[in-house]
């Protein structure tokens, strides 16, 4: 088990195998100084998995009391989780988004190539104008990236929709 240690919003761990086998080999965090560095997220999905286990001091964190912290920063918490679960359970490497305006931005196989798709995440009953779509639709495109809308219903399920920029 590799043992993540609570940093704000974040989760840290130095061992070897966090920087090897979830960095190195599966994309996971991001490398700073030696040390990988999980969004809380990425955290939830691999404690999920029985992969890591995040500590707060000596205090073992369970998976709802992760998502509970995510959800104090972050609203669509939920919503993003279960895209983030489902992208990653079919195999495709997830990374942010956020300098791009979406969620995530999400690779095909692994990182050797660029991303090929930006992911929105949107609850069901959000209201959408014209203007939050086209935006997001313009920067994908300005990037060469796909723009995918994966909207969350109430159930928990994900449908996700590509966005294309057209010329007539």
């Amino acid at each position: 088990m590799i043992i993540f240690h609570l940093s704000g919003n974040r989760a840290f761990s130095t061992d070897k195998n966090a920087v090897d086998g979830l960095y190195n080999n599966r994309h996971y965090g991001k490398l700073v100084n030696g040390k990988v560095f999980l969004s809380l997220l990425e955290a939830a999905y691999l404690t999920e998995r029985g992969k890591i286990e995040v500590r707060d001091g000596k205090k073992k964190l369970s998976l709802e009391e992760i998502m509970k912290l995510g959800r104090k920063g972050d609203e669509l918490f939920d919503a993003k989780y279960l895209v983030y679960k489902d992208l990653r359970d079919r195999g495709y490497t997830v990374k942010s988004g956020l300098k791009f305006g979406s969620h995530f931005r999400v690779y095909r196989r692994g990182m050797e190539e660029h991303a090929q798709w930006l992911v929105w995440v949107v609850p069901e009953h959000k209201t959408l104008t014209p203007h939050d779509v086209t935006a997001r639709v313009r920067v994908a495109h300005g990037v060469r990236k796909e723009m995918i809308m994966a909207v969350v219903d109430d159930d928990g399920d994900v449908v996700y929709y590509r966005i294309e920029w057209m010329k007539f």
